[in-house]
């Protein structure tokens, strides 16, 4: 029925369009590091300029090609597969996922949709498609979507190449992706939704030795219970982006509307990464689309519905014909799922309960501590990143030296927490912006979710964790929102042992040890001084004691 219903409404598109005789015509926050969730997928570089405005361009609908390279319509569930999130084998497969994907026994319910029947995901299952790769750099996907709830980068949808797999320098075996999801990338914080955010870890012409990571998104939340269609529209157009790496032009639009425009002219480093989907003959993993699960991040909650992929870039024109074959205002409801859950008493594989993260939206402002060494940001838990920082303290010879802290992050992305910086200079707390003080060097950057920096060198060799929370970094993040933090730093030479424990708010305990050399970016002598200070991101800290 759906496709009847499309087809008709194409014709009708078509006659009015002869009658009238109309001309067709085809119709971009706060800086963040290069940083990594610890599954394998990093954020993205610094800057991102915010959006550029769009004069309003008159849009008329267009013809739909005849044909698409893939189209799910969920009217039924014939062909759909069911999956979860798996332990990861030990086998050294998935060198870079945190899970495994496998097949589910979860039934894939269906409810009422913009266009005839939607999927629905509960959060404890996700869908694999059987897709066809685009042969090309142009292509566009789109569909409608309705989300009970967002989790920062938890999929909304993702498809790729060499998913779960280790970075690869070989454009064969490059580890390639989609990602549309939400982020926490805008102004201090906020969060977009749906973002672009893609990856490729090696391409054919100008590689780079982490590859690329752009990404593009909205000014804004779309699709929060409540419908709301996106199109990725990717032009083929291949320019060099303000970090000397390539990109594929992209527009994003949302219910019809252009949102975002990546190109030569707009560079920074928004876009899409070139070649995600071709070598798929050759990929140690062929092409992989899931919606609502990938290998690393929380299942997304909530409809899909009506989605497609072109192998060609739809003008604006098409892109609003796709929207209105939709009606945005349908009521659709969740049904109740009472059957087997994987990894859960009753299902197959793992034990115990599935862990929920925390809606961020819940969470209030963080109480304050007037007696406080140093406070970075607000309550609010919107501290933006480089802003602030604490004093920095010297770590002697083969002493040790403990820190005890307040960590209030706003659970949006395991990045927004403090973090610790190492250097050689002595700073005051009041010394805003240590990078343009005289004589500041810094050694490396440690943030407490297992990823470091120092300068362009990410991550850093031969630094080393140990943490008690393994791949249940939900339950990790959910502490973190409300956490009491211990941090013993011992230096030995150039390098510090650093033990951390970290106390929740319901006294769950969880603990890290890491290794951290500190001459990977700056040979630092033995006996030269090293300080250590407090800054982060997304989160309200206090430092409460130095001992």
């Amino acid at each position: 029925m759906k496709k009847l219903i499309a087809l008709l409404l194409a014709l009708v598109m078509v006659f009015a369009l002869a009658a009238c005789n109309n001309d067709k015509k085809p119709n971009d926050q706060e800086d963040n590091p290069p940083e990594e969730n610890p599954g394998g997928q990093e954020n993205p570089p610094e800057e991102n300029p915010g959006e550029e405005e769009n004069p309003p361009v008159e849009v008329t609908p267009e013809e739909l090609p005849a044909t698409a390279l893939n189209h799910w319509d969920f009217e039924s569930t014939d062909g759909l597969t069911a999956v979860w999130q798996a332990p990861k084998p030990a086998d050294g497969e998935l060198t870079g996922a945190t899970y495994d994907i496998a097949e589910s026994k979860h039934e894939i319910m269906t409810a009422d949709g913009p266009v005839g029947k939607a999927v629905y995901l509960d959060g404890k299952y996700g869908i694999k498609l059987d897709m066809t790769a685009p042969t090309d750099d142009s292509y566009t996907i789109a569909f409608w979507y309705n989300g009970d709830r967002f989790i920062s980068l938890g999929p909304i949808v993702q498809m790729g190449r060499n998913l779960g797999m280790a970075d690869s320098a070989d454009p064969a075996t490059a580890v390639a992706w989609f990602n549309i999801c939400q982020s926490a990338w805008g102004t201090d914080g906020a969060s977009l939704t749906p973002t672009v955010w893609n990856r490729n870890s090696s391409i054919s012409t100008n590689i780079a030795a982490n590859g690329v990571w752009p990404w593009i998104g909205p000014d804004a939340v779309y699709g929060k219970k409540e419908w709301a269609h996106v199109a990725i529209v990717v032009d083929g157009v291949r320019y060099t982006a303000d970090d000397g790496m390539e990109r594929i032009g992209c527009k994003l639009y949302v219910n019809g509307n252009l949102m975002f425009d990546a190109n030569a002219e707009n560079q920074f480093y928004q876009g899409v990464a070139p070649e995600i989907f071709q070598h798929l003959d050759t990929a140690v993993r062929g092409l992989e689309a899931y919606i609502g699960i990938n290998y690393w991040d929380a299942c997304y909650k909530g409809f899909i519905d009506d989605m497609y992929v072109y192998d060609e870039a739809l003008t604006a024109g098409q892109v609003l014909s796709l929207y209105q074959l939709g009606d945005a205002s349908v009521n659709s409801t969740a049904p109740e799922y009472t059957g087997p859950v994987d990894g859960e008493e009753g299902g197959e594989g793992g034990e115990g309960e599935t862990v929920e993260p925390v809606d961020p939206d819940t969470l209030g402002a963080a109480p304050v501590d007037a007696n406080a060494l140093a406070a970075l940001g607000t309550p609010e838990r919107t501290l933006a990143f480089w802003t602030e920082h604490t004093a920095s303290y010297e770590l002697p010879e083969g002493k040790a030296v403990t820190f005890k802290l307040n960590n209030y992050s706003s659970a949006k992305a395991n990045y927004m927490n403090f973090c610790t910086v190492f250097t050689g200079l002595k700073l005051d707390a009041a010394e805003v912006g240590p990078n343009d003080l005289e004589g500041y060097v810094e050694y490396a950057v440690v943030r407490p979710d297992n990823w470091a920096w120092a300068g362009d060198v990410n991550p850093i060799p031969d630094l080393t964790y140990e943490y008690s929370w393994g791949d249940d970094w939900t339950s990790w993040l959910n502490l973190m929102a409300d956490a009491e933090v211990t941090l013993t730093m011992t230096r030995t030479g150039t390098t510090v042992a650093m033990d951390y424990t970290f106390t929740g708010a319901d006294g769950t305990v969880m603990t890290e040890k890491v290794n951290m050399p500190l001459n990977a970016k700056v040979e630092v002598a033995a006996d030269a001084p090293v300080y250590a200070f407090f800054g982060g991101e997304g989160a309200y800290i206090e430092l409460l004691s130095v001992e």
